[in-house]
């Protein structure tokens, strides 16, 4: 009993035992639905820029309208084409990215790196082959 009374005070001597650890590295946070979440941006961003251009075309064909009013009275109704026009060329300069957003939203930056990972790949093995073919004509 006595050895064990001894070992106590010895344990109790020596002060606490630390351990030590290394801090686990964090975890990257995956987003699996990343690309999902680009497309949806991207497709928004078209239906924004569509309904924006609406809008400038009716609001340009309002503003020739109301001054072809003020400028001939009740013959502003034969200016309806010209006015017309005029709203549609409006909706068209305000609509003209819309092909670029909808590309962006159905082939996204993914996409795009697997293609050209691809095609990296394809050209180096024809690449390969036709210096095997090179070397078998000399």
């Amino acid at each position: 009993m006595a050895e064990k009374a001894a070992d106590k005070e010895k344990i109790a001597e020596a002060g606490p035992i630390v351990v030590e650890r290394q801090k686990s590295e964090k975890k990257e946070r995956r987003n699996r639905l990343k690309d999902v979440q680009e497309s949806e941006s991207n497709v928004l961003k078209a239906v924004s820029r569509v309904s924006g251009a609406l809008d400038t075309g009716v609001n340009a064909y309002i503003d020739a309208r109301d001054k072809s009013v003020a400028k001939k009275g009740d013959e502003a109704f034969a200016d309806i084409l010209p006015n017309l026009a005029k709203g549609m060329q409006a909706a068209i300069e305000a609509i003209a990215p819309l092909p670029t957003d909808l590309v962006n939203a159905f082939y996204p930056t993914r996409a795009r790196d697997l293609v050209g990972d691809g095609v990296r790949t394809v050209g180096s093995v024809l690449n390969l082959n036709s210096d095997s073919d090179d070397d078998d004509d000399k």
